[in-house]
């Protein structure tokens, strides 16, 4: 199962460069705002999860028994931000250059969060080989970005 789930992961990386590229395409062609472009991606995506939802009869608890933190309702506003950025980068610097710099900066993050435990995230700890692997990456985006 565990395969199964890295595999899942590793395709849903595919859809990136499609989904900013689809809406690049809205900004280009159509709005001419990368806000807009994003706003009609959001839109579009929060039908196809109604439907999804209503289809699949997938209750929705009230929001009177959530315990969730103030904090993480903005989630929303951080999908919403990134979206945006990477549908107005998307044309200007190309697949490649925007999401090796977008995997670098998530790679980081993420070894900070998984060394903390921010936000529920597991304990594990930073390695020499984990730095090892972020610095590979980060060398990596260097190169495909240079050449």
């Amino acid at each position: 199962m565990h395969l199964t789930l890295l595999f899942l992961a590793l395709f849903m990386g595919i859809f990136m460069p499609l989904q900013m590229g689809l809406n690049s395409m809205i900004n280009q062609q159509w709005s001419q705002s990368a806000p807009i472009a994003s706003l009609i991606s959001f839109f579009v995506g929060t039908i196809s999860l109604t439907i999804f939802v209503v289809v699949t009869r997938i209750p929705i608890p009230p929001l009177s028994t959530s315990t969730v933190p103030w904090y993480a309702w903005f989630g929303g506003i951080l999908g919403a931000v990134g979206v945006t950025a990477l549908t107005f980068l998307a044309p200007r610097i190309g697949a490649l250059a925007m999401l090796s710099l977008l995997i670098c900066g998530q790679f980081i993050s993420s070894m900070v969060f998984d060394h903390f435990g921010i936000l529920g995230y597991p304990l594990r700890p930073v390695t020499l080989m984990r730095v090892a692997g972020v610095v590979l990456l980060i060398a990596g985006a260097y190169l495909v970005n240079r050449y």
